[in-house]
């Protein structure tokens, strides 16, 4: 819900309405295009990848052929990469995209949700929310509330 601006009295008593700051920019500190995997590898690059990348967290995805094939989050972007070109995911990726996370706190979160939004082959595991978050449970609750309701009808029924 979107909140009501305030209006403030200015030297002359005329009222006006104040802005609202944006939170744009608060957890996304930055983002590349979709790079190719070999500057990584690259001496071309390489101080410059450092510069966007060493020391920064966030969340990167790995695409195949243009289609994403794989996103993680990491607190060391340009170590997390380089070691993707020599582990399970090695060969299996040709491009990257990576997004600089201002708030660390929330990496794994934002990591699960991508996960639960977009299937990618090379994931394995998509992360747990905790049990509390799990709405489903609600709507089981109901369906299970519901079953017995129903049995005991359909038994009624039944027997006539």
């Amino acid at each position: 819900m979107a909140k009501a601006s305030v209006l403030k009295k200015d030297k002359v008593g005329l009222r006006r309405k104040r802005k609202h700051r944006s939170t744009k920019g608060a957890l996304i500190k930055g983002m590349s295009g979709r790079l190719p995997s070999e500057i990584l590898d690259s001496n071309i690059f390489e101080k410059g990848l450092q510069q966007i990348m060493q020391h920064y967290a966030g969340i990167y995805a790995l695409y195949r052929k243009k289609k994403l094939y794989y996103v993680g989050l990491t607190k060391n972007l340009a170590g997390r990469l380089k070691s993707h070109l020599n582990d399970r995911l090695a060969g299996k990726w040709d491009q990257f995209m990576i997004f600089r996370i201002q708030r660390v706190r929330y990496l794994k979160d934002i990591e699960t949700l991508i996960h639960h939004i977009v299937d990618m082959k090379g994931i394995k595991v998509k992360g747990k929310l905790p049990k509390d978050a799990d709405l489903n449970q609600v709507l089981r609750d109901v369906l299970n509330e519901n079953k017995k309701v129903i049995k005991a009808t359909e038994k009624v029924l039944n027997k006539r």
